[in-house]
């Protein structure tokens, strides 16, 4: 009786400052902010589910909210939303009835607000969702925290806009190809309102021409895709490359062959004929519908441009499998030479004076491009949308308005219908650059980017068009010393880093082992996999040997944890001293 009196002459009140006890003695602040902010939905299969968002002050200050199925505001169920927030640094007043009372009071004013809660980022209406934020006015959007779809997870740097024009975007004024995939980047924002199919580019060439730590490295900074593993590996099979797509939906989608999940048992150029065949579906495929909601699978569909990088042109892989491609893969995957002809890596304007060491400079340009595109990232991207969100229908026209300026002065060389769509792939290409220069975002010149374009789709041309052959550095295996003799001359050529097990790493010593080929840890040497291409046979030979250590043939499957290099890293890992006895019982027989 006492406690319904107690009751009857306090009451909770919620405001902006706080949730306030009101009794005969005064008003009391006993929890943080609270509010139910929106109610809206979510589809799931084929319902749509009421939800309820509930925004709150967590213990650090910081604002923030969580979602609720609306059946979870029922009386018997709100234990579950109390928990919930509690787990989410919301703390409620000790005393037990407290809570109760406080989310009985929250929920009995109907808000204003409404969203939808969807499953992947990407255009919907007039408006584009990112994991960072929305951009665009319009009905509000929210991205699934439980989404099945392996969601892009943007990333702001510590730099600024300021500082990726004046390191990233300049040095890649030095290059077709980081032109190319920088405004694939761009473009990718694009082929949803232009109605153009998702495709793929494969950037190829001899290892340290920079195509990776340069080309994936500088399109990831443009939208912030540099996490704390790097870029997205491969997956290996249809579910999982099309959920890769979803989660990437309206962006790029940059695969790194030693990315996270890249190991596995297929080649390259499988991996690329199953994602050729998801891009043209356009959408994943109807699986179980038991698993889809286990899954939570709620969005199929996506567009989207995937970057990726080889030693050898995928068509030159395929047909030495004795598997070609199909002229549907070469439309929507289109392999691209890393360098010109007559350059050893990824630049082709560097303009240096007689005497200096083309390949140092090169390597130097490279590095610095990878540091920066981690300090930078995110911040391109995020202005180019503000900048098209403005006026998405503006956009689109200019966009057009550049495809059409691109393709009237393309050479009379298109023959086919293959040839046209590769062309508008590379015009969206130039077209999302295009924009990007109106908009102050890139500091570069359209007519020289449209010819640095250009010129990478001849390229492309020329490797459809003829045999693509294998990089000149393949040998042909005769025996254990002329593998072991290959070896280490190759491992002459990388940067290695002396590590000491147990030793702390300064900031400068962290950047410096994240940018090495691969570390000296007492007798062992550990290989970043992306820095070493050996053959299959060149692999089993060494095996055999026991100078090289790993669990298969065909993949580094040793994961390490190296001090200041992020995650755990899969690594080739050599056996020295074995290597160092091969070696020199070749080169002197009578020992």
């Amino acid at each position: 009786m006492e406690a319904n009196m107690k009751k009857s002459i306090d009451r909770i009140k919620l405001s902006k400052s706080g949730v306030f006890l009101v009794t005969t003695a005064g008003k009391k602040r006993i929890a943080a902010p609270i509010r139910l902010k929106a109610i809206g939905h979510r589809v799931t299969g084929d319902k749509s589910i009421a939800m309820a968002e509930i925004s709150f002050v967590t213990r650090k200050g910081e604002r923030t909210s969580e979602y609720f199925d609306m059946s979870g505001t029922l009386s018997r169920n709100r234990h579950k939303i109390i928990d919930a927030l509690a787990d989410a640094d919301y703390r409620w007043p000790t005393q037990r009835a407290l809570p109760e009372r406080i989310i009985e009071d929250v929920l009995t004013t109907e808000p204003d607000q409404s969203f939808t809660m969807v499953g992947a980022p990407g255009w919907y209406d007039a408006v584009i969702l990112t994991s960072l934020r929305q951009y665009g006015k319009g009905h509000r959007f929210i991205l699934d925290p439980n989404a099945g779809a392996n969601v892009a997870k943007i990333t702001l740097g510590k730099g600024s806009l300021g500082g990726w024009k004046k390191t990233v975007a300049k040095t890649a004024m030095k290059s077709s190809r980081l032109r190319l995939m920088i405004g694939a980047a761009f473009g990718a924002v694009l082929l949803r309102p232009l109605g153009i199919d998702s495709f793929a580019l494969n950037l190829f060439g001899l290892t340290s021409t920079g195509k990776t730590k340069g080309g994936l490295y500088t399109a990831g900074s443009v939208v912030g895709l540099l996490g704390e593993n790097g870029l997205p590996g491969w997956a290996d099979s249809i579910p999982g490359l099309e959920q890769l797509a979803v989660g990437h939906r309206d962006s790029i989608l940059p695969l790194d062959d030693a990315g996270d999940g890249a190991g596995g048992p297929l080649p390259v150029h499988e991996k690329a004929r199953l994602l050729a065949f998801a891009f043209a579906r356009g959408r994943g495929r109807n699986l179980d519908k038991s698993y889809e909601k286990k899954a939570n699978r709620t969005v199929k569909e996506f567009k989207v441009i995937a970057l990726s990088t080889s030693e050898s042109a995928l068509k030159a892989i395929a047909e030495g499998a004795a598997k070609p491609r199909f002229g549907g893969e070469e439309v929507r995957f289109i392999d691209v030479p890393s360098a010109e002809p007559d350059s050893p890596d990824i630049f082709d304007d560097l303009q240096l004076s007689a005497g200096t060491d083309r390949t140092k400079v090169g390597q130097k340009l490279v590095n610095a491009l990878r540091r920066n595109s981690i300090k930078h990232q995110g911040f391109p991207m995020d202005a180019f949308l503000k900048r098209l969100s403005l006026n998405p229908a503006a956009a689109v026209k200019k966009a057009k308005a550049h495809m059409e300026q691109f393709e009237s002065q393309v050479p009379p060389i298109l023959a086919t219908g293959a040839d046209h769509r590769i062309t508008a792939s590379f015009a969206v290409i130039y077209a999302g650059a295009a924009l990007a220069i109106g908009y102050g975002i890139l500091p570069w010149n359209k007519n020289a980017t449209r010819a640095a374009i250009a010129k990478c789709m001849a390229a492309a041309f020329a490797t459809i068009r003829t045999s693509s052959p294998q990089p000149s550095r393949t040998i042909e295996v005769r025996s254990i010393g002329t593998v072991a003799a290959a070896l280490k001359h190759d491992l002459d050529g990388l940067t290695l880093v002396k590590v000491k097990k147990g030793k702390s790493c300064s900031d400068e010593e962290a950047i410096r082992r994240q940018e090495a080929d691969g570390f000296r840890i007492r007798r062992m040497i550990f290989v970043k996999r992306q820095s070493w291409k050996p053959t299959d046979a060149a692999k089993k030979l060494l095996i055999e040997h026991q100078i090289l250590q790993t669990q298969r043939n065909d993949a580094a499957t040793i994961d390490r944890k190296i001090m200041g290099v992020p995650g755990k890293r899969r690594y080739y890992v050599i056996d020295g001293d074995k290597l160092a006895e091969v070696v020199a019982a070749v080169s002197d027989p009578a020992t």
